[in-house]
């Protein structure tokens, strides 16, 4: 009987001894819950029993170094790496919440009613990153296909919002932003059509000047000894349109029709300079002080102050005051054998009527 006594004792004994170390805690990893037995002591062996190894930026609660009771609740949560987007703002952010809908809050982000979601509220966050996109209900401009809307949406996209108003894309097409951009509230988005169209052409072709010297006439001077004229090509041309206006033009192939033919010309080489002007020397002097290249301002031009109207009636070119003194003397004595000396009020003044 005293040996079925010790026994007993010794097997109570023992009993109560695995009771002690034997604890019942509730172990929580990212929201996944177990209730385990276990004779660990410390919050980090319950971690190492259960092989759940720990990051530097993964939280636990209590801290490792903290003693095991029964009744205990460990907590796990892994640190979790979100692209966060909202209404095309951009951010990376690290959180530890175990779903979509706490993540925000945890963050300050209060999605307004009819917002869009990459992800759903609920749905778990992942340990290898997450993209978590945003989009309230926001304006924007979009101009396609010569109109301008006005619209509040809250597709998250470029792309997506064409897809919601049924605008397809050729593939030649821009769209600015791009495609995949997302969208910013008071943005304006476009839509330019591209077309490449091939069409036949007939191209002028300019006709060169050759120059023979000729001694007789002052520099500056020219004579036409035979007219040119212009050349024409038939071109095979491919333009690139874009809203129906030409942006790019390339010719692929083209032949003559009509070759350009040379105009030949005299060119003077006497200096001007050489030129005794006489007379009109002196209806210069007296007109503008012998100043062969004055504008005045006034309306008369050159040595002679020749109006622009009278220059051009006896066919000078351009302007008296851009030519050289023997050009203007030229086209002076065609004026005064048309006109007589009464077109220069200084004529009298120096002698001549």
């Amino acid at each position: 009987m005293a040996l079925v006594a010790v026994g007993l004792a010794v097997a109570v004994g023992g009993v109560v001894h695995a009771s002690t170390y034997d604890d019942l805690v509730r172990f929580d990893v990212d929201g996944v819950v177990t209730e385990v037995r276990t004779e660990s002591e410390t919050v980090s062996e319950l971690l190492a029993e259960k092989n759940v190894s720990l990051d530097p930026a993964d939280q636990v609660s209590p801290a490792p170094a903290t003693d095991l009771d029964d009744g205990d609740v460990v907590k796990v949560r892994r640190a979790k790496a979100v692209t966060l987007v909202v209404d095309g703002k951009i951010s990376q952010r690290t959180v530890h919440d175990v779903d979509v809908a706490s993540a925000l809050e945890t963050l300050g982000v209060q999605p307004k009613e009819g917002a869009a979601f990459s992800m759903a509220p609920d749905e778990r966050l992942g340990l290898e990153g997450n993209s978590v996109v945003v989009s309230n209900p926001k304006p924007v401009v979009l101009k396609v296909d010569g109109k301008k809307q006005r619209l509040v949406t809250a597709a998250p996209t470029v792309q997506s919002l064409l897809q919601q108003r049924g605008v397809k894309v050729g593939e030649l097409d821009e769209v600015k932003p791009g495609l995949g951009s997302y969208l910013k509230p008071r943005q304006s988005l476009r839509v330019v059509r591209i077309e490449k169209v091939t069409r036949n052409e007939k191209i002028e072709v300019d006709h060169t000047v050759k120059f023979t010297d000729d001694s007789s006439l002052f520099e500056g001077d020219t004579e036409v000894l035979k007219e040119g004229r212009d050349g024409l090509d038939r071109a095979k041309v491919e333009l690139i349109l874009a809203d129906g206006e030409v942006r790019e033009r390339r010719v692929i192939s083209r032949s003559t029709v009509r070759p350009p033919i040379a105009e030949v010309q005299k060119r003077g080489t006497k200096n001007p300079d050489t030129v005794d002007g006489g007379v009109w020397d002196r209806i210069a002097k007296c007109e503008s002080g012998g100043n062969w290249s004055i504008n005045t301002g006034n309306g008369y031009y050159g040595g002679l102050q020749f109006s622009a109207a009278t220059w051009h009636s006896v066919g000078g070119p351009g302007l008296p005051h851009q030519h050289s003194k023997a050009t203007q003397i030229k086209y002076a004595k065609i004026l005064q054998a048309r006109s007589g000396w009464g077109q220069w009020s200084c004529a009298a003044k120096v002698g001549v009527s």
